[in-house]
């Protein structure tokens, strides 16, 4: 869980963000396993195994850390009923798009948000 402070969420959530991508741009995945709450269907070896062979496929050398992050990058979605903030952010390889985006979902729980990692990376 992540502790935040009332209106500065979104900051708390760059922070956290910016851990996990910073972790898969040097393959280091266990990291996610460490940092998020829910880890949903995913374990780190099909975490590892998606994105190296995604890599592979698409003759990418690595994953862009998040240092170079675009403002068109990430995106947060609050959910209606104020329950969470759903978060989006698209990775890059060579500061060009691919196709990876990072998916994760963070509830308030009082003074923490819990991340929830069921999305996950996707292919758009």
């Amino acid at each position: 869980m992540i502790k935040f402070i009332v209106g500065e969420e979104r900051q708390a959530i760059k922070e956290f963000a910016k851990e996990i991508v910073n972790a898969i741009s040097e393959e280091n995945y266990k990291v996610v396993g460490e940092k998020v709450d829910d880890l949903g269907s995913w374990n780190i070896e099909f975490l590892s195994e998606f994105i190296e062979h995604y890599k592979e496929d698409n003759g990418l050398e690595e994953i862009d850390d998040y240092e170079g992050c675009g403002s068109w990058q990430e995106h947060f979605y609050p959910y209606n009923d104020k329950s969470g903030i759903g978060y989006e952010y698209a990775f890059t390889s060579d500061a060009e798009e691919n196709d990876l985006t990072l998916s994760m979902d963070f509830l308030f729980e009082g003074e923490y948000l819990k991340v929830i990692f069921e999305s996950g990376i996707t292919v758009l």
